[in-house]
């Protein structure tokens, strides 16, 4: 016989079934972990969610969680933006069509 070889049984027969590697899996519960990599500045900020709650922490979590409401002129920014990046992207093809000569109809305007 192999006496290293983990057998299940009843008294002397049942030895080396949980020694070693397989006492930890048997007796482990596998289970899947999401690691991830905050950096400093969101694990500072993180640090919040644990006790002791302390009163620093509640303000810093009410500053954190606060409904702030958008200003309306802030809203335009984006209609704002695409726009002045399609007349940027007009005057650009302009510019270097008639650098390198590309449509002679375009040196006329």
């Amino acid at each position: 016989s192999v006496e290293t070889l983990p057998f299940g049984g009843v008294g002397a027969s049942g030895m080396g079934g949980y020694h070693g590697k397989y006492t930890f899996t048997t007796f482990s519960h596998q289970k899947s972990v999401l690691v991830r990599d905050f950096s400093a500045i969101g694990e500072y900020l993180g640090e919040t969610r644990y006790p002791p709650y302390q009163d620093w922490k509640i303000k810093r979590m009410g500053l954190l969680l606060k409904n702030r409401k958008i200003p309306k002129c802030l809203s335009l920014i984006p209609y704002l933006a695409c726009f002045l990046f399609g007349a940027g992207s007009v005057f650009l093809v302009k510019v270097l069509a008639i650098k390198f000569n590309w449509f002679e109809f375009l040196q006329d305007m």
